[in-house]
């Protein structure tokens, strides 16, 4: 885990295959809310795809990928939503392939970011 600012409280990534993200390979992240009053929190969803990546989702319309890049890789984040939760625990998020491909090539890791959302 790395904090990328005081109000990330939970940022990880898994790595996947370089054959391909299998449409039923799902990504779990155990994630522990500690805080006896639980604050809301704003969850990213963060993709590093490789310039192979086959389609435009994940391009402007110009055709850049978009986020930030460095030789072959880019690095994109996306806001999710925000959520309060109950009480303390463990939360599990499950992350799903939801491409049509059997196996999707071009994405390297899927990561989860969770921020303390600023009052």
């Amino acid at each position: 885990m790395a904090a990328c600012n005081e109000n990330t409280v939970y940022h990880s990534y898994q790595s996947l295959p370089d054959e391909g993200w299998g449409k039923s390979d799902t990504l779990s992240f155990l994630i522990p809310v500690t805080d006896s009053i639980p604050p809301t929190l704003r969850l990213f969803a963060e993709v590093r795809n490789r310039t192979d990546y086959p389609y435009h989702n994940l391009a402007d319309s110009t055709g850049r990928w978009i986020g930030n890049g460095w030789g072959s890789i880019y690095q994109s984040a996306v806001f999710i939503k925000s959520v309060r939760p109950l009480y303390p625990a463990n939360y599990t998020f499950k992350i799903m392939n939801g491409m049509k491909d059997e196996k999707l090539s071009g994405i390297n890791d899927i990561g989860i970011r969770i921020e303390r959302q600023e009052n």
